[in-house]
């Protein structure tokens, strides 16, 4: 396993060092994920030379590549010039059925390195860092212009959120509902997990039209497609009726304050008195203790006008909008999923 060390343990310069170098890692990382070098290894180990020839790649290079990744925990040099896959590894592998493999690519490609290299013009003006870059007011825009830069994104998400909702999905409980709207549910991922851990369930998912037309395919081949509706519309405007538990992930956090206000508005005049929704986003804890969503934030803050919360912040916005905050549900990850009900 990883050697890497901590910054707590480490003198001052020492840590600060490692600290501004990790750019280092994250390239590393992004290199083996497009070469599909966890792909070759499958689950056996493999030398050096038949990774090379595998990946079109230059063995003594290579190796220099493997080298520091198993210093940090992906791969592992079972023996000279011989790696095998660690745990971490094996999300880098495109068959994984959870696999990263384009999240990690996603994060050193260049229209990505371009914005969020521009941070400081966020941190100076208060705006997007891509309105700088791109002349426009969020990331999304930017996807008409570069598809295969949005598919790319997309499937990033994908598997990012794949990984934090099946284990909430796990502990909340869906048997007293019957039916369920995934709001601004993209292709179906949630909404397609839930009802696979959930038979008794009918779904909805609901879209713009052109997100829900894309989204037949992969609900097919979840084998959700019959018990899915897919409804297109504004939620801004209103919303599906008739649902007992509305569902929202990763959306507020896309917003500002007044947008989100105004969308868990238009959200809770569309509820009947005794429906649930079910938020999932992520909470910002207090104090200094590194958290993966604080850095999340500053990409959010570098892509357009929206903002992770605290709980405090998430708690205001929910009583402007019409809404209790009833319970939260917490899995292990940096997500957790927040049960709201009309107040009534």
């Amino acid at each position: 396993m990883s050697n890497f060390p901590s910054t707590k343990t480490q003198s001052p310069m020492l840590a600060i060092v490692e600290l501004a170098s990790k750019l280092w890692i994250n390239h590393a990382i992004s290199a083996a994920a497009k070469l599909g070098i966890a792909d070759v290894m499958s689950y056996e180990a493999k030398s050096v030379e038949e990774i090379a020839q595998a990946t079109e790649t230059h063995a003594p290079s290579l190796y220099r590549l493997l080298r520091c990744l198993a210093s940090v925990g992906i791969f592992t040099e079972v023996e000279s010039h011989s790696f095998a896959l660690t745990p971490m590894a094996d999300f880098l592998r495109n068959d994984h059925p959870q696999s990263l493999r384009h999240l990690v690519m996603m994060h050193c490609q260049p229209w990505h390195l371009r914005f969020t290299g521009e941070q400081m013009h966020s941190v100076k003006k208060g705006e997007p860092a891509v309105k700088k870059v791109y002349q426009i007011d969020a990331l999304y825009e930017y996807f008409d212009r570069d598809p295969e830069a949005g598919e790319l994104f997309n499937k990033g998400m994908v598997g990012l959120t794949r990984n934090y909702h099946i284990p909430l999905i796990k502990e909340y409980d869906f048997s007293g509902f019957t039916k369920v709207v995934d709001l601004a549910g993209g292709q179906g991922g949630l909404i397609a997990e839930i009802l696979k851990a959930n038979p008794h369930l009918q779904g909805v998912l609901f879209d713009l039209p052109q997100a829900i037309e894309q989204a037949a395919d992969f609900l097919a081949q979840q084998g959700v497609a019959d018990r899915c509706e897919r409804v297109g519309g504004d939620m801004f405007e209103s919303i599906p009726a008739g649902a007992d538990l509305y569902t929202i992930s990763y959306t507020i956090i896309d917003c500002s304050d007044e947008s989100a206000i105004a969308l868990l508005s238009s959200i809770r005049r569309g509820m009947a008195e005794n429906a649930k929704l079910l938020v999932i986003d992520s909470i910002v804890p207090t104090g200094d203790e590194f958290h993966w969503v604080k850095w999340l934030d500053l990409e959010v803050m570098t892509i357009g006008n929206g903002r992770a919360r605290t709980e405090a912040e998430f708690k205001e916005i929910f009583q402007k909008a019409g809404f209790e905050w009833v319970r939260t549900i917490s899995a292990g990850t940096p997500v957790s999923g927040m049960e709201l009900a009309p107040v009534k």
